[in-house]
């Protein structure tokens, strides 16, 4: 029993040493919040040229005309940089999950996405402990959806499934280094 607790205190102190050598930030796509979409991303590093990201986007909104594109969505990725982590280019591999309710033209669509997608990017430094970011991606995605006549009516037109390609991870984000 006690080398147990020994093997345990040992992966503890390994844990926060580690811990004092990372670096955090937390990031706004601008973009998204123009739309509505409530977002923020996370991220930590995890040497000097990998981080570990999560952007979370949510919109609850109902806009004019009875118009949604309301979504849950999750991108949790990692990067690698071509300098150091949050200075100059990257280039990400993330994962997609989303739910949505989306209004489109005469049709409304009701399901979940999950997928795949690759990204890369650019980080410059405007002060100390700020950033700004601009990243491009695409990402395969199997969506999974019920599509209805209209908003109003709601008649069914039935269960679809299929594998789409289209823009991944796009964002222009601010982003606070601690």
């Amino acid at each position: 029993m006690t080398r147990y607790k020994y093997i345990l205190l040992s992966l503890l102190l390994l844990y926060t040493a580690a811990g004092h050598a990372q670096s955090y930030s937390l990031g706004v796509n601008i973009p998204a919040a123009g739309t509505g979409t409530i977002n923020a991303e996370v991220s930590m590093t995890l040497d000097r040229k990998w981080s570990l990201h999560l952007p979370v986007y949510y919109n609850p909104f109902v806009f004019k005309d009875n118009k949604k594109f309301q979504n849950l969505t999750l991108l949790p990725g990692v990067r690698y940089w071509l300098r150091e982590s949050y200075v100059g280019g990257f280039t990400g591999v993330n994962a997609v999950a989303s739910e949505y309710h989306i209004t489109w033209k005469d049709s409304r669509y009701q399901g979940q996405a999950y997928g795949m997608g690759i990204s890369i990017g650019y980080a410059r430094m405007l002060a100390p402990g700020w950033n700004l970011e601009i990243e491009g991606g695409i990402s395969l995605v199997r969506a999974d959806y019920t599509k209805y006549e209209c908003e109003r009516c709601g008649q069914r037109k039935g269960d679809y499934s299929r594998w789409l390609a289209m823009p991944g991870k796009t964002a222009l984000s601010f982003i606070y280094l601690f």
